[in-house]
């Protein structure tokens, strides 16, 4: 009897070891996750639609959102920009001043060659302001104060430009001065332009004075002295337009950047040693909104995938997308939207990090990516001694 009770207790142990090893989890580290590959970053992409006759030398019309081209015509070859220049002028003195804070005028400031909102030494008047007289009378002498004034000099602030331009990717565009006056060593691509002109307008200011018809600022210490008057005739002409610059000199010629929005969409056009800018931009802009559309690829939390998760266990988790994705194609674009995800989710992996993408496609071309990223956190994976004894 005492026999079989032993060998009964024996049993029991052994069964109780079997249960423990083959279910009771330890930690466990080591197991590689899987790499994924992640898809190439989309290009700005040039479906090369029809764009109606211009007299421009370069030409581009970008949709302003996601920089993606909707038409073009030598938008990559280097061209003087004149008074566009004064674009990036805008944009750095934004970044970098308090729009609130008077400046006086300095000496090197007055009485500069080309277009003048004929500042006096010595007279004060604040960054905002002089930004008005930047972007709508161009004035050449303006742009001057306002690089002294960011910079503590001009050679000082033309570096932020350039360093700006850098920081933006662009690589053939290269900055002499603030104000646009033809140099050598001073040249950007339509292109280029358009992308810093998007860049400029993601601050509400630089879209308000941009857009400003007319408008009125101190003139030596007189209120409302000085009258100014956006030289952008588009602005005067064609309802959809919300801004931007104009330029000339001689040896660049005729140069407009131009903005404008209708139905969801905001586009950028810019056109380089043009005879008629403002009626190109016209006839650009309309082409582009006639022949293109707002299309919305996916809303914040439309796409749910779910994945295994490599724990042992029968166990899924959800992935989606934290952003809206949303584009500007050609009508009648073919859309096809393809998962890029891994096989298994290894853990950890914290709450929203991103393990997969969603591809875009429009037509064959990508023209979109978005990260899918973990709804829930996967903590650590754990094994059973038996897992850690045998293998998985």
């Amino acid at each position: 009897m005492k026999r079989y009770i032993f060998i009964a207790i024996s049993a029991l142990v052994l069964i109780c070891f079997i249960i423990f090893a083959f279910t009771v989890p330890i930690f466990s580290s080591g197991i590689e996750k899987e790499e994924l590959q992640a898809p190439e970053e989309p290009d700005a992409v040039d479906f090369k639609s029809a764009s109606p006759i211009n007299a421009a030398r370069c030409m581009t019309v970008i949709d302003a959102k996601t920089g993606n081209i909707l038409f073009s015509h030598n938008a990559n070859e280097r061209r003087g920009m004149a008074s566009t220049t004064k674009i990036m002028t805008a944009l750095v003195a934004i970044e970098n001043g308090d729009i609130e804070v008077e400046f006086v005028i300095p000496k090197e400031a007055v009485g500069i060659e080309g277009s003048s909102v004929y500042l006096k030494e010595g007279e004060r008047l604040t960054l905002k302001e002089l930004l008005y007289c930047l972007l709508l009378e161009s004035g050449n002498d303006a742009a001057t104060a306002i690089a002294i004034s960011i910079g503590g000099s001009e050679a000082e602030f033309v570096k932020m430009m350039n360093e700006k331009a850098k920081e933006l990717g662009l690589t053939d565009t290269s900055f002499a001065n603030p104000h646009g006056l033809s140099d050598e060593t001073h040249y950007t691509t339509a292109h280029d332009l358009a992308i810093i002109t998007a860049n400029a307008m993601q601050y509400p200011l630089f879209c308000e004075i941009a857009a400003t018809k007319r408008y009125s600022v101190r003139y030596d210490g007189t209120e409302n002295g000085r009258r100014l008057v956006n030289h952008n005739k588009l602005l005067f002409g064609y309802s959809y337009a919300t801004g931007v610059k104009t330029g000339y000199t001689k040896r660049d010629g005729k140069c407009l950047v131009s903005a404008a929005e209708k139905d969801g969409m905001t586009l950028t056009a810019v056109t380089l040693q043009d005879a008629f800018p403002t009626a190109t931009h016209k006839t650009l802009l309309e082409h582009a909104f006639s022949t293109h559309e707002s299309i919305k690829l996916a809303d914040i939390g439309e796409l749910k995938p779910s994945l295994p998760i490599k724990n042992g266990f029968l166990q899924f988790t959800s992935l989606t997308n934290a952003d809206t994705a949303e584009i500007l194609l050609p009508k009648g674009c073919k859309i096809s939207c393809e998962l890029v995800l891994p096989q298994t989710l290894v853990p950890p992996l914290e709450k929203g990090e991103a393990v997969g993408y969603a591809v875009f496609r429009a037509n064959g071309s990508i023209v979109y990516i978005i990260s899918l990223e973990t709804t829930q956190e996967i903590k650590e994976k754990r094994k059973t001694l038996a897992e850690k004894l045998f293998g998985e």
